[in-house]
């Protein structure tokens, strides 16, 4: 499915931002969909939604490396196996050299957060992402924050609804 943009505008931080929803049925549509991000000239958030229980180190990294290499500084997981997607781009990040201070040839350097959600529902992640995904240090921020579900319609579903709620007091 083409990406849908779901909210835009400042979080709970002041942070101005755009929520877009990319909703894959395969690991494979997740990393050609990753693989078609626009360049955005600054960094951006990444909430991928799947059971990843299943998938290889080597499936997780080739679908959040291209993500990292052009400028992702926040990750979170949700889903069975979430922690240990976690775990992976967090040595991913390191593989890469992107928690050291100065990443000279990697754009908008600095350091990745990641987090991961196995236990909280996806309406919280979501929220707890839109609202505390920025980046650290003196890194750039494009305001995009993507959120990937894939094979989970009903995840899609209620990114949709949750994302509706993101200005209610």
């Amino acid at each position: 499915m083409p990406p849908e943009r779901l909210h835009a505008g400042p979080n709970l931080r002041g942070l101005d931002g755009e929520l877009v929803l990319v909703d894959v049925d395969s690991r494979d549509a997740a990393l050609a969909a990753v693989r078609d991000l626009p360049a955005h000239g600054a960094g951006f958030g990444v909430l991928l939604a799947c059971d990843a229980s299943a998938w290889s180190v080597d499936e997780v990294s080739a679908l959040v490396r291209p993500a990292l290499l052009a400028g992702m500084h926040w990750f979170s997981a949700w889903g069975p196996g979430c922690e240990r997607v976690h775990d992976i781009v967090d040595g991913d990040v390191v593989d890469l050299g992107l928690d050291e201070p100065d990443q000279g040839d990697v754009p908008f350097g600095g350091h990745v957060m990641t987090t991961w959600h196995d236990d909280e529902p996806l309406a919280e992640t979501l929220e707890f992402f839109w609202t505390c995904s920025s980046p650290s240090g003196d890194q750039t921020d494009s305001g995009l924050r993507l959120v990937l579900t894939v094979g989970l319609p009903a995840a899609a579903d209620e990114v949709r609804g949750a994302a509706q709620r993101l200005d209610d007091p």
